[in-house]
């Protein structure tokens, strides 16, 4: 095959919630009382994106991390999104998730859809309960950073990728990759260097597309 990795971003793409972070304070219905102000902000440049992710993650400071990860658990995969991966994966790809989202949606991708690889930022615990920390892996536009060490993982050269995401924050994987797609796209940028744009919602199309062009 021409291509052997795929790299996929989670919020938006793999699964049909756009953010993590917004998906929890919404939940708990935190969202349009505080925490829009602080994702407000930071894209205002008044505070750091380090910033932003602490003033979440202290709201949620003494929650049960089994609570956490059962609002997860209600979370939608994409249309047709698990046939999909399934079918790319028994095809011989290797798959990784890419996300500035949290532990919890990473953990179920690889658990559930078996990817080979998964990283995201993640809650800090302790005795089961939300301590109030982050462990920011990933800053946002920041997702080439771990590319070189997955694809030394995987032994792949940026031509032998193809990256599927939907945001602006998915523009380095867009640059570093051989080829990119854009699905459920809400980033003008990412849909300018994209090497295709999805026309639908559904997953599928990316399967049909990933398969067009490792083929050819």
């Amino acid at each position: 095959m021409k291509y052997k990795l795929l790299v996929f971003d989670i919020d938006g793409t793999i699964t049909r919630h756009i953010s993590s972070w917004r998906y929890i304070h919404e939940k708990l219905g935190l969202w349009s009382r505080r925490a829009f102000h602080y994702q407000e902000d930071f894209f205002a440049g008044k505070i750091s994106y380090r910033k932003f992710c602490e003033l979440d993650a202290a709201h949620w400071k003494g929650m049960r991390d089994a609570k956490m990860r059962s609002i997860f658990r209600s979370v939608r995969y994409s249309k047709n999104a698990v046939r999909s991966v399934a079918r790319l994966k028994k095809l011989g790809f290797k798959l990784a998730a890419v996300s500035t989202g949290l532990q919890y949606m990473t953990d179920r991708v690889r658990s559930e859809l078996k990817f080979d690889y998964a990283i995201s930022n993640r809650l800090s615990t302790r005795n089961g309960l939300l301590t109030g920390g982050v462990k920011i892996n990933l800053e946002h536009g920041a997702k080439h950073t771990v590319l070189e060490r997955i694809y030394r993982k995987f032994n792949v050269k940026p031509r032998e990728v193809i990256s599927v995401g939907d945001s602006e924050g998915d523009i380095p994987l867009a640059k570093n990759s051989g080829y990119s797609i854009a699905f459920n796209c809400t980033s003008p940028g990412l849909s300018k260097i994209a090497d295709y744009n999805c026309k639908t919602r559904d997953f599928s199309e990316i399967y049909r597309r990933i398969i067009e062009v490792a083929y050819e």
